[in-house]
């Protein structure tokens, strides 16, 4: 998303002189009968002050000839043609990410919410009524009628929400959302449920939801109404899956204090630190690049001179990563078998129990620690792709996922280390789920000092596993082939054949008794890796045996830097 702008304090009397963009998503399927109509009177909508707008349409794969009225308004409107239907949050993420305002609205295109009540949720926001403005149909003078299951629905929708999270919204399932920018990384994709997912994203991050009344005008099912009780049931679902997901508040701890060594991940310079408070009360303007600033109350953050500033979470962790790239990571794993995995690492001391009881691999040897007997005291010790596992106080934990004990948020291929800044890296079972592993491997090279010691692990012989995808296998040969600048001092078997014999019998056992279904054939695996996980302990006879690294599940190397 570009948010080439400056965002700053969203109190009533910055925004007195503040200009602003507003930029409207509009998604669409299948609209031929309205869309026309919707374009005009957000053409004509005058906004308040010295607000601006601009209108992104985005055609969620219409085939009713949609996209041909869309054809004529895209010299001065920008139109997303989407090749296939992925739902509403789908359009409305893809909206989003092309979005350049400082604010967005979200426009539905069938003319149940008319575009000339926009005005009324910006003056809500500068009024003060929240950072974020809910258009709520309940809270509306004029009465309404029919509908009744469905509004029951949302009554029932936005009471389950104001109970899971603390909000006493009246409308929870509007259309008309009105929020800043930099709160959009938050939009999931999918259906209908992505807008309430959205809402409980906001409300987890402490940013206040004020509502304004308008009106509805809803049309029938003959006339083109998608959403339908299926979409309730799967709302109520995906809710209850989400708060699970954040059953656990973050754990408070304090991360090491890495501000001396971070550089800025895109250009190389050095980060000063800034005390701008975006949310706090003062009006401090604050420069916006390619990263996001989360919503919460944040006390300071990393300023770079070319590429602006990067914030801080609640925790004091930087945030040196692009949003894209977390979007994308923090969508992985709340969907699929990773969202067991990430339900189950908000509290690592289990997670990591049933790991290294139940999983059938057996890594008790050869591990990333073997290196600290090798490094001088006090070292700067980087674990890249660390997870929620802290190894020792020595290590500095970096991951693209704020996992609790994670120190810095970052991408392993745009490391934010000046080169020659540690003593030591490690990387246990990373190099397989990057898609550009010689990068990664040169970015861990690079922050190494000359005759600093570089640790990694990587799978060879072992079933595909994605978290979040699965991309690579190595064998001793190819990981030393991935750092041709380092002398590598050791290698071996870090999990040995009998590992990885359980592995793919765990594996292959869930494809055999799922019956063809492709998302159950996962899970099943992961309840035979239970079963089997206790015979691991046979591999430490297995994994000493001349020529296990031929047949072994995961392999390492120890290397130096020349």
């Amino acid at each position: 998303m570009g948010l080439h702008c400056l965002a700053a304090d969203y109190s009533g009397e910055y925004f007195q002189f503040m200009t602003k963009k507003l930029s409207i998503i509009i998604p669409c399927y299948n609209e031929r009968e309205t869309i026309r109509e919707l374009l005009h009177r957000v053409e004509q909508v005058q906004l308040p002050g010295s607000w601006e707008k601009e209108i992104i349409v985005v055609d969620d794969g219409s085939h009713d000839g949609t996209r041909d009225i869309l054809a004529a308004y895209q010299d001065h409107i920008k139109v997303i043609l989407q090749e296939k239907n992925g739902g509403k949050g789908s359009a409305v993420r893809q909206g989003l990410q092309e979005a350049t305002g400082q604010y967005a609205l979200i426009q539905d295109a069938d003319l149940e919410y008319d575009p000339n009540e926009i005005p009324s949720l910006i003056r809500g926001l500068e009024e003060g009524k929240g950072n974020v403005i809910y258009g709520s149909r309940n809270l509306s003078k004029k009465k309404r009628e029919g509908f009744l299951i469905p509004r029951a629905g949302v009554w029932a929708i936005t009471r389950l929400l104001n109970l899971s999270y603390g909000l006493s919204l009246t409308d929870a399932w509007t259309c008309y959302k009105l929020f800043p920018a930099s709160a959009a990384r938050d939009f999931r994709a999918g259906g209908f449920e992505s807008e309430l997912l959205f809402t409980a994203a906001l409300a987890r991050r402490g940013l206040s939801i004020g509502e304004v009344p308008i009106s509805h005008n809803p049309r029938p099912v003959a006339q083109g109404k998608k959403i339908t009780y299926r979409d309730g049931i799967h709302a109520v679902l995906a809710l209850a899956g989400d708060r699970l997901l954040y059953l656990r508040k973050p754990i408070a701890y304090v991360p090491k204090d890495v501000s001396k060594l971070l550089c800025c991940p895109f250009c190389g310079k050095m980060l000063q630190s800034s005390s701008s408070v975006p949310y706090a009360g003062a009006p401090v303007p604050m420069l916006v690049s390619v990263n996001f600033l989360p919503q919460s109350a944040w006390d300071s953050g990393y300023v770079c001179a070319e590429h602006g500033s990067f914030a801080v979470d609640s925790a004091g962790r930087p945030l040196l990563i692009s949003q894209d790239a977390l979007a994308l990571n923090t969508e992985e794993h709340v969907s699929g078998v990773n969202w067991l995995k990430s339900f189950l690492k908000q509290f690592p001391k289990l997670y990591y129990g049933i790991w290294h009881l139940f999983c059938p691999v057996l890594m008790i040897r050869n591990g990333p620690r073997k290196i600290l007997p090798m490094l001088p005291d006090g070292p700067i010790l980087l674990d890249v792709g660390s997870g929620p596992e802290r190894l020792g106080e020595e290590f500095i934990n970096i991951d693209v996922y704020p996992f609790p004990q994670v120190d810095v948020v970052a991408d392993a291929s745009a490391l934010p280390f000046p080169a020659g800044t540690a003593d030591g890296v490690v990387s246990e079972s990373l190099l397989e789920h990057v898609a550009d592993p010689v990068k990664v491997a040169a970015e861990m090279s690079r922050v190494l000092k000359p005759g600093g010691l570089l640790y990694v692990s990587a799978p060879f012989v072992h079933p595909y596993h994605a978290s979040p995808d699965d991309f690579n296998r190595w064998t001793v040969s190819g990981l030393k082939q991935l750092f041709p600048d380092l002398e590598i001092i050791e290698s071996g078997v870090r999990s040995g054949p009998w590992s990885a014999f359980l592995m793919f019998l765990a594996y292959w056992l869930g494809v055999i008794f799922a019956f063809g279904s492709k998302k159950i054939a996962p899970v099943l695996a992961h309840v035979f890796m239970l079963v089997l996980g206790p015979l691991k302990y046979l591999d430490l006879l297995f994994m000493s045996m001349p020529g296990a690294d031929a047949v072994a599940a995961h392999l390492y190397i120890i290397g130096k830097k020349k």
